[in-house]
């Protein structure tokens, strides 16, 4: 893969992927966000809904005392997206371990690679309803999408399970659904469901909602 986005939607529903490396967001503004987005300063928001422009800035979290620095997407499919996890030139190694993968790596920006880490993710998708989409660009320069109307990550008492996807759509093949209610595993931490390791036995050390 060439290029790889993954972004979630606050809406009333949530974006990821099923090739081993995906996910984005939006939500659906009501009076009391926009009355807090009101208070803060500009470059912080309470979701990328309230954002004007595609770029950075700094989501704050109602259960964190200090906001997270994150890209939001405006552009793809009406904007409003929080993005997640992007992968371009495989500048950055995603063989990570679960710490890693807890907290997030890479540099967050408009074409860096990065994953934001599973603890956002789950505080993110816990807030609100969202929607996911993943997007997809191959050698040949050929995009594809999926997107998913309901998307939600459980916590880590849950190891990170895929709580929630919702209806497929899109050109690339609901490939996540397998996925579904499956819980997160890297290299040093396993929990799928078969003898053996799937990420260390199948992927080279990979991490994802295996199954």
């Amino acid at each position: 893969l060439v290029k790889k986005l993954t972004h979630v939607l606050e809406t009333s529903e949530i974006k990821l992927d099923t090739l081993l490396d995906g996910i984005s967001a939006i939500s659906n503004a009501s009076n009391q966000i926009l009355q807090q987005q009101a208070k803060l300063p500009r470059n912080v928001i309470n979701s990328c809904l309230n954002a004007i422009d595609s770029g950075l800035y700094q989501l704050k979290l109602s259960t964190k005392s200090f906001p997270v620095s994150v890209y939001c997407d405006m552009e793809s499919f009406l904007g409003g997206w929080l993005v997640i996890q992007q992968r371009t030139d495989g500048s950055v190694n995603f063989i990570r371990n679960w710490r890693e993968y807890q907290t997030g790596f890479g540099t967050v920006g408009e074409s860096s690679e990065f994953w934001l880490g599973l603890d956002t993710l789950h505080l993110v998708t816990s807030s609100a309803a969202y929607e996911l989409v993943v997007e997809l660009i191959d050698e040949t320069g050929k995009y594809g999408f999926a997107r998913y109307k309901d998307f939600k990550i459980a916590g880590e008492a849950e190891k990170y399970r895929m709580s929630a996807l919702g209806e497929y759509s899109g050109t690339i093949g609901d490939g996540l659904r397998p996925h579904q209610n499956s819980k997160f595993s890297t290299f040093d931490q396993d929990n799928d469901l078969r003898e053996g390791s799937c990420s260390l036995d199948y992927h080279s050390g990979a991490a994802w909602w295996y199954i």
